[in-house]
C-alpha cells in the first residue's frame, strides 16, 4: 500500500504474499446479490475496501518492487500477486518476483523460509547500494 499510494518516500520495497485488492478478488461484491437485506453501509463498505487496496492507487505507483509468493497458498491468493504483476507490467513499474512452488503462506518448508528472507536482503543490497 505504502509504494502504491505514496512512490516518493521509497525507493524500493517488498511484498510477500500481499493482498492487493480487498474487493474485487474477494466475494465482497457478490455475496449479497440475492439477498433481500444488505447492511446499511454495504455500499461504504465495498468503497471502502476498494481504497484500502493497492491497487486502487496503482497510477501513482512508481517504486521498484519484489513480489514473493508461493503457490499454495490458501490465505492469500496467488492470484492476487498474478494480477499486481499485471497491473505493474501495464504501467512500466520494474519488478522482480519469487514464486514458491508447492509451499503454502506460512512457509511449511523451511528452506523456502531461508530463500524468501535471502531474496528480501539480496534485493535491497541490490537496489541501494
Amino acid at each position: 500500500m505504502a509504494l502504491a499510494k505514496d512512490s516518493k518516500l521509497f525507493a524500493a520495497g517488498v511484498d510477500i504474499h500481499g493482498v492487493h485488492d480487498w474487493v474485487g478478488r474477494s466475494n465482497l461484491l457478490t455475496a449479497f446479490d440475492n439477498s433481500y437485506e444488505k447492511a446499511p453501509d454495504y455500499q461504504q463498505a465495498i468503497k471502502t475496501g476498494w481504497l484500502s487496496s493497492p491497487v486502487s492507487a496503482i497510477n501513482t505507483w512508481t517504486s521498484p518492487v519484489l513480489i514473493i509468493h508461493g503457490d499454495d497458498d490458501r490465505n492469500v491468493a496467488f492470484g492476487q500477486s498474478i494480477d499486481l504483476i499485471s497491473r505493474l507490467e501495464k504501467k512500466g513499474v520494474p519488478y522482480e518476483t519469487l514464486m514458491i512452488p508447492d509451499d503454502t503462506h506460512h512457509w511449511m518448508n523451511f528452506n523456502n523460509a531461508v530463500k524468501a528472507y535471502a531474496a528480501v536482503a539480496d534485493y535491497f543490497v541490490k537496489k541501494f547500494k
